[in-house]
């Protein structure tokens, strides 16, 4: 074998790339109906012919197989081109492997060439190992290929508007399970399930009182239905007896959960199953198929319960039918999701029922031949034997053959050569009768096959089996001689007999050395279940703090921080504001940030106390997370669009986005009257970042509560206009410049600074940038987002003003803006620190409400004022229809007037060409005349031409003097 790095077009394909010297020895095509048991049969065939050099698809020759991901390519051993190759396919299109036991160094695989088409053909390739260890090798590094292959296909696609991935998610109440008798659901069978369920929950507090225990809230519970299929009766518990223990309560039908956990759950309805989703554990604790869940249902009188009945595998015994029953927050909410899942069976079975399946029935060729190769698997038994089958269908296809196939009348070398000579022909008699073959029916029959434990003949490798699973097997038989109920232990070996015996002493000491090692055992399980939990709270904690810091703290500060989060009365004494202020100023470490926000927001409270009807309530966050929300679809939406780049949050219910659901849902039960509104996700998202969730919901309740940022949160969002206008006067008395310009185009704060303030401006700007600014929010308040919202205006007020449209101005104020360099978000927050505007901000608050109070106060419109009102508006109507009636005609004279120009032109274009056609006329006469006067010169006597010589000579001065009269 050589393992060796092969060689890629790249550098960085060679570390992946292995090559292997093997011997190719063929391959042959197959019907797509082959099944388990005839496999070796045709492993054999492609095997004899490469000995016997008969004629095939391919002939045995030393190869070099090259693994490069995603690629297996084919090479033949004595070239060096890896170009030219015999074949070439793709890993991960491999379904099986088989390895034969007669001679361990042959292998081979299945492939089908296009693997979601059920019709495309299949291949099988058949391979020798000098070496047989090799083998094992070849097919592990070929597995690990086509894990690497499909786990590159399997990656999700960035949609994040397709609803998580064509999947829709509701908040459910989990009340327990049922184990019923039929796969159809009476009407009446989750009101049933729930008033045993309260029964239960009754009896169990009676008995906890009988104790004198603690009672304690509802529970999942789970029970069995009566022996009726269809009835709803439910098993009864038993009266329970003083002093007895809960569990002897109830009969063993009856397991009742642990209540004090958090029981409501995210019901995923996906494309092909159900999600059950636990978001206090971050895990799927239930997840079924379509195909096993058998029917859906809603309560009658319980109108806000929905359960479903699906078959539940049971590790001994046969499969049960069981039903799941759940409780939603809403009557609605329930129609909803039994409208969901409606809708997603009938488009899942739309896609299963589109596919092109295998079609298999009892009399289809390929299944005769299926049970013949089953039967004889495994066994020494001939073909010849079974000419006197009971069965017509081998007895029918062995007479017929045996009577036409004369190359049988020779007896072969073996009954083996024998055997694999008649299953040659039988596949090839079945596979051409299959092609014309009608199916029994219309509807399609589904079989799949396994072959009989007792006597394999190949071994399949999936996805979940590694390399020493290796089965090798082959088709012949096994040893008949070995008994497998004989023990591998010898008799010295047992402990029956003289020699076996123990002594009682021996026994102890036996037991005491097992104990030791079970309770060592278990303290190394513990501390390597504490080190992995360490190790991914370190990886969690790594992946949240994620950015790039703004202003970084120099170690002075650091330790400062240090010596003020190791203060044991950091929570019950003052410190000086101004000391704490200045710490912040000068930076705050980011692995630490989290606690010093918390230190700020002990130290906040300590200085300022809420009156008691600001306050909010007191409930717990863990009993919070066991309530229902009614805001679960706006915060489901938005999970998605939370930081969607940031590792923690990109996960489709990932970790990050089952905490973010946590701490909103809970934010959303307590504050009834803000509930869930956009951009509170991106604040609690923040505050994940940088410490667990119930430090998270804490410190949200400080920022909503104490800064009383949750005014701007409100229905009626008067603190949001409040906050538009205190920033547009701003502008208008510290850049009056920038603010005409924006009022002339008429661009208002709400239409680039909204988000800006309902985000704390973590929606659009760098993480670290916007931690810099919390940094300052639980120092100086709201009074910073004012401040920093002003410092970038001022410091892109001739980038603005360069702007000349309503278009390109708003483009550039919400999408250039924020892409601040670093240098410059550290120039922002200094200026933002040295900046003092908090007496404006109070007087513009003041001047905003006396405004309102006058436009209250102001007198009703009259009926001559509406009437006024209606004429201006039908005098801007005629205006703007005078002024579209006078654009018309300028557009219509100005088309005229180009019309007429074009013409004048075209008259102008055809007078230029006959000029120039007459003048070229002229000049062709005057050229003639020239001739002509050459001649007749020629042809004059010498006298004459001296005297026509002055004549010329008297006429030229004659005009010469003529011209100069002429002259003034």
């Amino acid at each position: 074998m050589e393992g060796q790095d092969g060689k890629g077009n790249n550098d960085s394909n060679q570390k992946a790339d292995k090559r292997f010297a093997l011997c190719y020895m063929g391959w042959s095509s197959l019907d797509r109906r082959t099944t388990l048991p005839m496999l070796p049969w045709l492993v054999a065939e492609i095997r004899r012919k490469s000995e016997k050099n008969e004629s095939g698809p391919a002939q045995a020759r030393e190869v070099q197989l090259y693994l490069s991901p995603p690629l297996i390519r084919c090479v033949p051993a004595n070239s060096s081109n890896l170009s030219v190759f015999i074949f070439e396919h793709k890993a991960q299109f491999i379904s099986r492997f088989i390895h034969n036991s007669h001679d361990l160094s042959y292998f081979a695989y299945l492939i089908r060439s296009q693997p979601d088409n059920p019709e495309s053909e299949m291949a099988c390739h058949v391979f020798k190992a000098c070496d047989p260890n090799q083998v094992p090798e070849v097919i592990s590094s070929i597995r690990q290929v086509s894990k690497a292959a499909l786990k590159e296909e399997s990656k999700p696609k960035q949609e994040s508007d397709e609803s998580f991935y064509n999947s829709q998610k509701f908040e459910v109440l989990y009340c327990g399970k049922v184990t019923v008798n039929h796969k159809k659901a009476p009407s009446t069978l989750i009101d049933d399930c729930i008033d045993k369920f309260r029964q239960h929950e009754i009896e169990r507090k009676r008995l906890r009182l009988l104790n004198g225990q603690r009672s304690s809230t509802e529970a999942p519970v789970e029970f069995i239905v009566g022996d009726n299929p269809l009835s709803s009766s439910l098993c009864e518990v038993d009266e329970p007896e003083p002093n007895l223990n809960e569990e002897e309560l109830a009969p063993n039908n009856v397991q009742p959960s642990d209540a004090d956990k958090n029981r409501t759950m995210l019901f995923q309805v996906g494309r092909f199953e159900v999600n059950l989703i636990s978001p206090d554990t971050k895990s799927v604790v239930l997840e079924k198929n379509f195909k096993d869940i058998s029917s859906c249902s809603q309560g009658v009188k319980q109108t806000d319960h929905f359960g479903f009945i699906c078959r539940d595998v049971v590790e001994s015994g046969p499969a049960q039918y069981v039903c799941y029953v759940f409780q939603c927050a809403s009557e609605s909410l329930v129609d909803e999701v039994m409208l969901t899942m409606k809708q997603a069976f009938t488009t899942a079975a739309a896609l299963q029922s589109s596919k092109n399946q295998i079609k298999l029935c009892e009399a289809c060729p390929m299944h005769d031949l299926h049970k013949l190769c089953e039967r004889i698997e495994g066994t020494a038994t001939s073909f010849h034997q079974l000419t006197q089958c009971p069965c017509p269908t081998f007895s029918t296809i062995f007479q017929c053959f045996f009577s036409q196939c004369p190359r049988f009348k020779m007896k072969p070398a073996s009954d083996h050569e024998e055997n694999e000579l008649v299953i040659l022909h039988l596949r090839q008699l079945c596979e051409t009768k299959q092609k014309s073959h009608v199916h029994i029916g219309e509807v399609p029959q589904y079989v799949i096959f396994f072959s009989s434990g007792k006597s394999l003949s190949i071994c399949c490798f999936s996805d979940h089996m590694d390399g020493r699973e290796l089965l090798p097997l082959s088709p012949w038989a096994l040893n008949q001689d070995q008994d497998p109920q004989v023990s591998p232990l010898s008799p010295e070996q047992g402990f029956g007999g003289e020699k076996g015996r123990r002594s009682p002493s021996d026994y102890r000491a036996l037991w005491k050395k097992a104990i030791h090692q079970q309770i060592l055992l278990i303290r190394m399980e513990k501390e390597n279940q504490r080190l992995e939990a360490s190790r991914d709270e370190l990886h969690i904690r790594k992946m949240k703090l994620d950015y790039q810091e703004v202003c970084p703290c120099s170690k002075e500060v650091q330790a400062l921080w240090d010596r003020k989060l190791s203060s044991p009365c950091r929570t019950k004494v003052q410190w000086d504001k101004e000391e704490i202020h200045s710490a912040v100023c000068q930076g705050v470490p980011k692995s630490r940030r989290g606690e010093v926000w918390l230190l700020l927001s002990q130290q906040y409270r300590l200085r300022h106390r809420l009156p008691q009807r600001q306050q909010p309530p007191e409930t717990p966050y863990q009993d919070l997370l066991k309530q229902l929300t009614a805001q679960q679809h706006a915060i489901l939406v938005d999970l998605g669009r939370t930081f969607p780049t940031h590792q923690y949050f990109s996960t489709q219910l990932g970790a990050g986005q089952l905490s973010l659901y946590n701490l909103l849902k809970a934010y959303s039960l307590l504050d009834t009257e803000v509930g869930y509104c956009q951009g509170i996700s991106f604040v609690a998202g923040l505050l994940l970042l940088h410490m667990s969730e119930e430090q998270a919901f804490d410190t949200l309740k400080f920022l909503m509560y104490d800064l009383s940022i949750r005014r701007q949160y409100r229905p009626d969002m008067i603190s949001l206009q409040i906050q538009m206008y205190q920033l547009s006067r701003l502008l208008h008395d510290y850049h009056r410049n920038l603010y005409t310009h924006l009022e002339e185009h008429e661009i208002c704060p709400s239409l680039y600074a909204a988000p800006w303030f309902l985000t704390l401006f973590a929606s659009q700007f760098p993480l670290g940038f916007v931690a810099r600014i919390f940094d300052l929010l639980f120092v100086q308040g709201t009074e910073v987002i004012f401040k920093v919202a002003l410092c970038l205006l001022s410091s892109h007020e001739g980038e603005i003003l360069e702007c000349d449209g309503f278009e390109s101005i708003v483009d550039y104020l919400k999408s250039t803006i924020p892409t601040l360099t670093h240098s410059q978000m550290e120039e922002m927050i200094t200026k933002a620190i040295e900046m003092d505007i908090s007496k404006q901000l109070h007087a513009y608050e003041v001047e905003y409400h006396v405004l309102q109070d006058e436009l209250s106060d102001a007198p009703p419109p009259s009926e001559d004022s509406d009437r006024l009102d209606k004429l201006e508006k039908a005098n801007s109507q005629l205006k703007k229809q005078n002024m579209d009636l006078l654009e018309k005609l300028q557009v219509d004279a100005a088309r005229l007037k180009i019309q007429t120009l074009e013409s004048s032109v075209e008259s102008f274009l055809s007078r230029e060409s006959k000029m120039k056609h007459l003048i070229r006329s002229l000049e062709q006469e005057k050229a003639s005349y020239q001739k002509t006067i050459e001649r007749m010169r020629s042809s004059l006597p010498s006298d004459a031409m001296a005297d026509v010589e002055m004549t010329q000579l008297k006429s030229s001065t004659n005009g010469k003097a003529k011209e100069t009269c002429k002259k003034p």
